[in-house]
């Protein structure tokens, strides 16, 4: 079965091999872990949705979505923290939030978000230019973009992303797809499979469901 979020991300998961709808696991370890998951879905399908319009209601999207991601991790612990075989993948995951730029920058404007009123990504600026060649005028503009903008927690600076998991994200930027839209998809990707990867190795049949 497939958890599909809205473009191109097609999120193949296995969790209890039931509907991915929350409601139908209600006795499942991690569902609260899931509902936040879908929440943080839905607000990545209403970034897709609202493309180059309202940028307000875009912002408030992914302000959502910033709270909703990180509460997948916060939820986990919590349901999990006493089963054996977690201790092992939360130390590799929170060495990962820590050390790898786009889930360490996400928990960083998470907190920002919360506790700050810094601004967090900016609409696009086309940066028009006209260049006169001869008798015509040649024009040109930046890839339609809604850029991350950095964010600066507890007097350090959290740049945007260009890493993630070893590998460069930037080929995937400034093709007219929204930054955050992309650091979304990549974040939904990465917790999809870490809520797989506790439900199989650490939940397993250890449910009443």
């Amino acid at each position: 079965m497939k958890l599909r979020s809205a473009g191109h991300l097609h999120i193949r998961h296995r969790i209890s091999h039931a509907d991915m709808n929350p409601e139908s696991l209600t006795k499942h370890p991690l569902r609260h872990a899931i509902k936040e998951f879908s929440a943080a879905d839905v607000a990545y399908r209403k970034m897709v949705d609202i493309g180059v319009g309202d940028f307000v209601e875009y912002e408030k999207a992914w302000r959502s979505f910033l709270h909703r991601i990180e509460r997948v991790w916060t939820k986990t612990q919590a349901a999990v923290h006493r089963m054996p075989g977690w201790t092992k993948i939360e130390s590799e995951i929170s060495h990962l939030r820590k050390s790898d730029q786009l889930l360490n920058y996400l928990q960083q404007a998470r907190n920002v978000e919360e506790h700050s009123i810094q601004e967090l990504a900016t609409d696009w600026d086309a940066k028009l230019t006209a260049v006169q060649i001869g008798t015509k005028v040649q024009l040109s503009w930046q890839p339609w973009d809604r850029p991350l903008l950095p964010v600066t927690n507890r007097g350090v600076r959290f740049d945007p992303p260009r890493i993630h998991l070893d590998k460069n994200i930037e080929p995937l930027l400034g093709k007219g797809k929204a930054e955050t839209r992309v650091v979304a998809e990549l974040a939904l990707r990465f917790y999809v499979d870490f809520l797989n990867r506790v439900s199989t190795e650490v939940v397993g049949d250890k449910r009443d469901v």
